[in-house]
């Protein structure tokens, strides 16, 4: 198997710190085993929503804790309602889970946005794809989140060919959802690089 050399990033202070350097080594063997890559780097800032696309697989998820792992910051993501009860919610609320009662979407938007007021600093994952199947018109949820909360969007596009996930240019301007949506859709058509 093809090992690859991979500088890793060293997150910076602003970013929220998760694990330790027992979990970080355990990512990063994991992805270097499996000959995944990670490219560009994540923003130092306290808050901000990592769009992660395409949502293909139920591997995406293990990939994800992986990256998450490796570079050591700690990130949330929304699930149903339903996996957290016990004994599984234990595991999905360590982490990083935030139950989501998707009878009533409209609520959600409001909903994340005062956690993100609330915490001193909050990563929020979201695959905008919200599904596993081909879809052709994308959920604007994450964009809609990122508008109420005032909080930029980085792209994570996932590369299954290359075994490569790309962290692209962070959205700052986050003010018109549509353009932001766009905008991250584009990304994980091309998988435009950081400065690029």
């Amino acid at each position: 198997m093809r090992q690859h050399n991979i500088k890793w990033q060293v997150i910076g202070n602003q970013v929220p710190p998760g694990g330790n350097a027992v979990t970080r080594w355990l990512g990063r063997t994991i992805l270097r085993s499996l000959g995944w890559r990670i490219q560009g780097t994540l923003p130092n800032a306290p808050k901000f929503i990592i769009a992660v696309a395409p949502h293909s697989s139920n591997f995406d998820f293990i990939l994800t804790v992986c990256v998450i792992m490796s570079l050591g910051f700690k990130c949330n993501y929304l699930a149903k309602a339903s996996l957290f009860r016990f004994p599984l919610g234990i595991i999905v609320r360590a982490f990083g889970g935030i139950p989501v009662d998707r009878s009533t979407p409209s609520g959600l938007v409001d909903q994340m946005a005062a956690l993100f007021a609330s915490a001193p600093k909050m990563i929020l994952g979201i695959a905008p794809e919200g599904t596993r199947k081909k879809v052709h018109t994308w959920r604007s949820g994450f964009a809609l989140i990122a508008k109420a909360a005032d909080v930029p969007i980085q792209p994570a596009v996932i590369h299954y060919r290359q075994k490569l996930i790309t962290f692209t240019t962070l959205i700052t301007d986050t003010r018109d959802p549509t353009q932001t949506l766009e905008r991250v859709q584009q990304d994980a058509s091309t998988g435009s690089i950081k400065g690029a």
